[in-house]
């Protein structure tokens, strides 16, 4: 099951995963050969970061390779962003951070365990707040035509 989900489900997946949450594509770098390689997942976010269900083991690619490189890229609802610090947590001890209402479902299951990472800062890359976040005073402002005028 495991060989028909990479090779034809994540396929299909992988391209609407990234706006459809609690579906996400990892971005990671093949630990052996150094390619760039997309894998849809659950995620959950998480105070700090990202929750993802292991349920084909811990000995998958995408996961290896994220505990070999430190991190990698989540996008999810549109969005990227960096991960770092990635770790396998017990199922068990990681259930109190997964949504309500997909406990009993993922109890049920019986996983081996979930990935946790936490968000990471990107430097050089600004983040997506707005002006008035941060505290930024325009010196210029917009006439009809959309062009700059100074203020």
């Amino acid at each position: 099951m495991r060989r028909v989900n990479r090779e034809f489900t994540n396929r299909l997946v992988a391209p609407v995963a990234a706006f459809v949450p609690p579906l996400a594509v990892v971005h990671h770098v093949g630990r052996k050969t150094g390619r760039r390689h997309r894998t849809p997942v659950l995620a959950f976010p998480v105070e700090g970061g990202t929750l993802t269900p292991l349920p084909y083991g811990t000995d998958t690619d995408w996961l290896l390779n994220l505990l070999a490189a430190g991190g990698g890229e989540f996008e999810s609802a549109g969005r990227r962003a960096a991960v770092k610090n990635p770790r396998v947590v017990d199922a068990e001890e990681a259930m109190d951070l997964v949504p309500a209402l997909l406990r009993p479902l993922l109890r049920l299951v019986s996983l081996p365990g979930f990935l946790l990472l936490d968000r990471a800062e990107r430097p050089g890359i600004r983040s997506r707040r707005s002006r008035r976040e941060r505290g930024a005073t325009s010196t210029s402002s917009r006439s009809r035509s959309g062009r700059r005028t100074p203020s």
